[in-house]
């Protein structure tokens, strides 16, 4: 019964911080990780503990999976290589150089044991930079790579995190049987996402052929997809996080074209609910977590903890700046060809790159999962300490970075490029002529007079917009401004006379319900159908 009750408290801390947060100037997460600490220190919540394997279960999956969902596909191939460069490249240059200064700052923590903390602070965290960037106008191009890198380096990271767990109980650590580990989790935990991924697909397939299926049950299979990818690829001792990632890549390109329009909408509404919920509860239970590693902490020094968290953030942040800016201009000089596909080598976009390293849930799981004892009932060493200079990396990118990523883009005159935006209106004009085509291509002369006239309103309609996205297109001459103004007055003019009418229809409807001449059920039906109405004229 307390787990229920912390569980429905910790939900309802969600909903009520996002609604103030509609009212302060910062991000989402950074809020909920500063409400979460609050809670901390109230005593149903003071003591307590996440376990790393069940946060990973339930929280990582879906969070994973729903970004390799909505990832664009075919921009996410076109950034493969500075994807893999960071997510690799980047990754492994951390765990080297943090390891190595971490053992000669703080010799009482094994080389093996100072490599965990480089592997575990080295990923970004794609749930907490989504987060904070989803609302900023910046280049798609950059946005793809700061996302795509999220997805692929959660899976270095913890690879190299698990090798130098065991190096530390064998006493060995090889970096070539490290990279040789890393290739076989890595492709054999995407091979085995994408076969369950295909297999769901094709019985919920087989299923709505059969007619056996409702939006309900498919959304169903939805939402068990990235928990079966996980635990399939973890049975096989494969990369749990890559299975997820490549689930999600092909869920996400085969929904797209396989299911139909109220089966989408149901599992779209309900993903929404779940990743705001389970989005929440990962910076709350983060901020919640901080209170325990600082008490684990009593009696040490400050000064020197403080001294020792900033150099290992500094260290983390100066490399990746570092390292972008390498990878961005130094090829040049070589004039190597493949490095093309970057195409963000503008000083301020590089920059933003860099910036944008905020770690999260990942992280925090990883230092929760570092062991109780390395080998036998030896106590692993310094794990108190490699738990608090991890959270101090997540607390400190998530603020420092998180905070002023709009002034950065203020600052560097950084501004969304409009590919999304033109690709999606040159879209709606050719759906919309496809629609004119195939509206005149039904009618001959024996159309009934009736079909006539609803086909004559169908093809204006299609028309006029048409009109309105084609006068979008132009070059700010004052004809199309004028033309443009014009439709747009007219719309506006429809729809709110459309959305009035919807309006008296809800009125009218409740007080039918009310005078017990419309029962509850058939109140609902009319309901749903002016929604869908409502939601055709609002979009």
């Amino acid at each position: 019964m307390d787990l229920i009750q912390d569980v429905l408290l910790l939900c309802l801390a969600v909903a009520l911080i996002a609604a103030f947060a509609r009212r302060i100037p910062l991000p989402l997460p950074i809020l909920l990780t500063i409400g979460g600490w609050g809670l901390s220190f109230l005593p149903a919540l003071s003591d307590v503990r996440i376990d790393p394997a069940v946060f990973f279960l339930l929280f990582i999956p879906p969070l994973l999976f729903a970004d390799a969902w909505l990832i664009p596909k075919r921009d996410f191939l076109r950034v493969l290589t500075p994807v893999l460069a960071l997510a690799l490249g980047l990754v492994a240059v951390t765990v080297v150089v943090v390891g190595y200064v971490v053992h000669w700052m703080i010799p009482s923590i094994p080389l093996a044991a100072a490599f965990a903390l480089g592997a575990i602070v080295s990923p970004t965290d794609a749930v907490a930079v989504s987060a904070i960037t989803e609302k900023l106008q910046v280049p798609s191009r950059v946005t793809n790579i700061i996302n795509g890198e999220s997805l692929i380096n959660d899976a270095s990271g913890l690879v190299a995190f698990k090798f130098a767990i065991a190096a530390l109980a064998t006493g060995t650590f090889s970096f070539v049987e490290m990279g040789k580990g890393f290739a076989l989790l890595a492709v054999g935990g995407a091979l085995l996402g994408l076969a369950v991924a295909w297999v769901i697909s094709k019985l919920r397939e087989w299923l709505s052929c059969a007619q056996l299926s409702e939006p309900m049950i498919q959304t169903t299979f939805s939402l068990l997809t990235p928990f079966a990818a996980y635990l399939a690829a973890e049975h096989l001792h494969l990369s749990g996080i890559l299975a997820v990632v490549a689930a999600g890549i092909y869920t996400g390109w085969h929904d797209a074209s396989h299911l139909d329009s109220e089966t989408r909408r149901t599992a779209w509404e309900t993903w929404s609910m779940l990743l705001f919920l389970f989005n929440g509860l990962v910076f709350l239970l983060l901020g919640i977590q901080l209170h325990t590693v600082f008490s684990g902490l009593a009696g040490q020094s400050w000064l020197l903890l403080s001294l020792y968290a900033g150099v290992v953030c500094a260290i983390v942040m100066s490399l990746r700046l570092a390292w972008v800016y390498l990878f961005a201009y130094l090829p040049l000089l070589w004039k190597m060809k493949w490095t093309e596909a970057l195409e963000v080598r503008s000083p301020a976009n590089v920059f933003l790159v860099g910036w944008a390293g905020i770690r999260g849930s990942v992280t925090l799981a990883a230092a929760l999962s570092i062991p109780l004892v390395s080998s036998g009932t030896t106590p692993f060493p310094g794990r108190d300490l490699i738990i608090f200079l991890a959270c101090a990396v997540i607390v400190v990118t998530l603020t420092l970075q998180g905070l002023t990523l709009p002034l950065v883009i203020r600052w560097c005159g950084i501004s969304g490029d409009g590919m999304a935006e033109r690709e999606e209106r040159a879209a709606r004009i050719e759906t919309a002529r496809a629609a004119i085509a195939r509206v005149r291509s039904a009618l001959s002369d024996e159309t009934p007079a009736l079909e006539q006239e609803v086909a004559a309103r169908l093809i204006v309609e299609y028309e006029t917009r048409v009109e309105l996205l084609e006068a979008g297109e132009g070059d700010g001459l004052s004809s199309d401004s004028e033309r443009r103004n014009s439709i747009n007055q007219r719309l506006e003019a429809e729809r709110g006379l459309r959305l009035a009418a919807i309006s008296a229809e809800r009125t009218e409807l409740i007080r039918l319900r009310n005078g017990r001449q419309l029962n509850d059920e058939s109140l609902r039906v009319i309901q749903r159908d002016l929604d869908n109405l409502e939601a055709g004229v609002r979009s």
